[in-house]
């Protein structure tokens, strides 16, 4: 199917400055290409402007990691591209696009999951009662020294038979001899034994820290092991930290896993000092065959945001960078603390039917942060969840434009999930990037009508067609590893909006299978700042590619989130390969 040959380097600019004779003397010049793929379909995810059907290629040349020639124009590629030693490599009509930008993850979590007990339902994972949980983490107990922490990650309260968050006594009937700590599949919400929640000092007399809750026994101030947002602040402090050296061998395994999606560009958007050294540390000890940009975690009420970033630069080293900063305004929708201007359909237990969930911190402060950040220049990321914190950050956002009129900055509404019609408008007088976590849609769609917004409200999250009608740019994610990376699943969601029980959850917020692969490339590359060098096949670029084994413009609608990578390539060199059988 794919055949190949090889060859040596030439200069980057040498290559260019040759294109530039070809242009003037209309002379078939040398380029003397490294490699060649030809007899493809190339998804170029190139457009002359917005409007424009996407630019269909069949060949392209790659030389010292860079696109040096694209063309649709001959039968096979021009006979100039080849020197003595060029790879060429036929792809019989195989697919090849540009390599998936992550727009929002968390590579750290995804780590963290591959370390601990998997709790998720599925597709994810096996649990479907508090049974079922409890059976995995006893298992995990016997295996793991006594007094030393059991992590499971991914429980979903929604889903499980019970319909409830599992409570410090079950996890009392696991083990009183191990701390164990599980974490909502949201990361918003996480659950202790009494054993943990001594070791953190959270008692019948601990206060509800600003911009998080502890949850409580009925009729008691007794915590029932469930704490909410800020509440889990003190998880960090008490597990333990492996090895540098384990560590990486696990990111080396994530890593794999994201190049078999077609990732070749990753993120981290919660970082901070001491998760980045690692990374740098990671960068500098091999040769990683994707890059990472990080946005550090950023908290009021500590140093100044210029402060707090003047200890590690954006400029990229190794294949790692800082981006800029991740702000919180409100939590979950589905653990019921995200920020809604208009009641849950149906309040969690214990509250009343006017409740809207809350925000992680005042209108002031936000706007504070805010203001620091562009005063400094600082790219930011927004986790905005409900329509009421999305309200806080346009508020936010204008106000910082008046005071900061030729900034450049591009602002992210991270999630954007109940995002309205009318703050879609706002959003293009602010530059805002609405990143959409479609996979909603799938995963929660059925309870988000039945449960959590009610019919109206949830066929309008993810409004990425309305986005679209505005012509704003946009990117759609899976905030893995909350739903397992998948890009593919994310492509499919986004065109068909089809939930788990198979029902249709706001058709007229889908979008076209090419508007979401520009979701997954060009728009998450521009997202970053890096729409230059990445994100389509166009001359100059970064050669970061991948080859499917199907064509998503044309396979059945089901298929694709069944699409395979058969190779990844970065900077113009395979770091994956699909094994087959």
């Amino acid at each position: 199917m794919m055949r190949t040959g090889k060859c040596p380097a030439i200069s980057f600019v040498f290559c260019l400055l040759g294109l530039l004779t070809l242009v003037a003397c209309d002379q078939p010049v040398a380029i003397n290409a490294d490699r060649i793929f030809h007899n493809a379909h190339i998804l170029t995810m190139s457009f002359k402007n917005e409007h424009d059907e996407m630019t269909i290629a069949n060949a392209v040349a790659i030389k010292d990691g860079r696109i040096i020639a694209v063309t649709n124009d001959a039968p096979n590629y021009p006979d100039n591209w080849v020197g003595q030693n060029t790879q060429i490599t036929n792809l019989d009509g195989l697919t090849l696009m540009p390599g998936f930008v992550q727009s929002h993850a968390h590579f750290n979590l995804i780590v963290l999951k591959k370390m601990t007990v998997n709790l998720a339902p599925p597709p994810d994972g096996g649990v479907a009662n508090i049974t079922n949980l409890k059976e995995a983490l006893s298992a995990a107990a016997q295996k793991i020294p006594t007094g030393y922490p059991i992590m499971g990650i991914g429980y979903d309260d929604t889903v499980m038979e019970e319909k409830r968050h599992p409570t410090r006594a079950d996890l009392d009937a696991v083990s009183t001899e191990h701390p164990i700590i599980i974490m909502h599949i949201s990361f918003h919400l996480a659950v202790m034994n009494s054993k943990a929640l001594q070791m953190a000092g959270i008692n019948e007399d601990t206060p509800d820290p600003e911009g998080g809750h502890i949850q409580r026994e009925a009729n008691s101030n007794r915590p029932n092991g469930v704490l909410e947002e800020t509440a889990m602040n003190v998880i960090g402090k008490m597990l333990p930290q492996p090895s540098p050296q384990q560590v990486f061998k696990t990111y080396d395994i994530v890593v794999k896993d994201l190049l078999a999606l077609g990732y070749t560009t990753i993120v981290e958007h919660a970082s901070d000092i001491a998760m980045e050294k690692g990374f740098q540390a990671y960068f500098a000890s091999r040769d990683v065959p994707v890059d990472m940009i990080a946005y550090r975690r950023v908290v009021p009420d500590t140093e100044p945001i210029a402060v707090q970033m003047a200890n590690m630069t954006r400029e990229d080293v190794n294949g790692f960078k800082l981006g800029g900063i991740k702000i919180l305004l409100d939590g979950s929708i589905q653990g019921y603390t995200g920020h809604l201007s208009q009641p849950y359909h149906m309040p969690p237990s214990g509250k009343d039917r006017s409740y809207r969930g809350y925000p992680h911190l005042p209108a002031e402060k936000f706007n504070d942060m805010l203001m620091q950040a562009y005063a400094a220049d600082i790219p930011l990321l927004v986790h905005t969840n409900g329509d009421a914190a999305i309200d806080v950050l346009l508020d936010g956002l204008e106000k910082a434009n008046k005071a900061y009129p030729n900034n450049t900055l591009r602002p992210v509404s991270i999630h954007a999930q109940t995002m309205r019609q009318d703050q879609l408008d706002r959003a293009q007088g602010v530059s805002l990037i609405p990143s959409f976590f479609v996979d909603h849609v799938y995963f929660w769609g059925d309870r988000h009508r039945e449960i959590f917004l009610g019919p109206d409200r949830a066929a309008q999250i993810s409004p990425a067609r309305s986005a679209e009608n505005r012509q704003l740019i946009y990117t759609i994610h899976d905030d893995a590893p909350v739903v397992s990376a998948d890009p593919f699943r994310t492509l499919w969601i986004a065109v068909a909006r089809l939930t788990s029980s198979g029902e249709k959850l706001g058709a007229e917020e889908a979008i076209t299978r090419q508007q979401a692969l520009k979701a997954l490339t060009l728009n998450s590359a521009y997202q970053h700042y890096i729409e230059t060098d990445k994100g389509s096949i166009e001359v100059g670029k970064r050669a970061d590619m991948i080859i499917l084994d199907k064509n998503p413009l044309t396979v059945p609608e089901a298929a694709l989130r069944h699409l395979k990578v058969l190779e990844t390539v970065k900077d113009g060199e395979t770091v994956y390969t699909l094994e087959r059988k």
